[in-house]
């Protein structure tokens, strides 16, 4: 089984992602130009809400929180979620007996930018 070192939990509109940590350049205030994770759920994120950076670019979540647990088992996508958000879903971990969506943080910026066009 796959396994994670340190993730990243995000809240965007009631809904949980969570990201590799090692997927995160930075978090940072979501100023200036800024994806919007809401999207990615039909709603907005707060926009006093944090940012995660990645390859240059900001995307905003209502909340954000850093878990350094190491060794945290991934749980892998079921077949019919595979290319979901543009292959975003890489599997799932869980924290405290919540499920957390774990999404590649590069291909999430990709659904993004494509639901924008």
């Amino acid at each position: 089984m796959a396994s994670v070192d340190g993730v990243v939990l995000c809240v965007v509109s009631g809904a949980r992602l969570a990201v590799s940590a090692d997927q995160v350049d930075a978090i940072a205030t979501a100023e200036g130009p800024v994806w919007d994770a809401g999207v990615a759920f039909g709603a907005t994120s707060d926009p006093a809400g944090r940012a995660l950076q990645c390859l240059g670019r900001l995307i905003r979540f209502d909340s954000i929180d850093v878990v350094a647990t190491v060794g945290l088992p991934v749980l892998p996508v079921p077949a019919a979620l595979v290319n979901t958000a543009h292959g975003a879903l890489t599997g799932f971990v869980e924290l405290s007996g919540t499920l957390w969506p774990l999404v590649a943080l590069d291909r999430l910026l990709g659904f993004l930018e494509a639901r924008s066009r």
